[in-house]
């Protein structure tokens, strides 16, 4: 609680959030998830390389939201591992698919920090308050 919840008696309704050892875990999964996912990509024939690429989207942004439901800071840390295992991709596989992945990846992750930092505190707040 902060000072001016303090005094006017008003109790937080938002769990304190960590960084912790899950938050790792989830990183390293996201690599994982989405090296996997990239190496799908790269091997995959042309006829079906767009869907293909729209797997980028589905495999970073629904499990992010589900993860990021019981803690917000593990879908951050399962972007994160995404979006590191696009870099080292585009360095040393192929510039284009890992670009595409860190550039999703990290489009993602603003999305679901405005939405789960800003507008979730926001509608807390007034939900506590009246």
């Amino acid at each position: 609680m902060n000072d001016i919840e303090k005094k006017q008696g008003i109790r937080s309704s938002e769990p304190d959030f960590k960084v912790d050892s899950k938050t790792f875990l989830w990183g390293f999964v996201g690599f994982v998830i989405s090296w996997f996912n990239m190496v799908m990509i790269h091997d995959s024939p042309r006829s079906v390389e767009v869907l293909a690429f729209l797997s980028i989207i589905f495999t970073t942004f629904i499990p992010a939201i589900i993860i990021s439901l019981k803690d917000r800071y593990w879908g951050y840390g399962y972007m994160i591992g995404f979006s590191i295992a696009g870099i080292i991709f585009m360095i040393l596989i192929d510039p284009f698919i890992g670009g595409y992945t860190f550039v999703t990846a990290l489009f993602i992750f603003i999305i679901m920090l405005l939405i789960f930092w800003k507008t979730w505190r926001t509608l807390n707040s007034i939900k506590v308050q009246n």
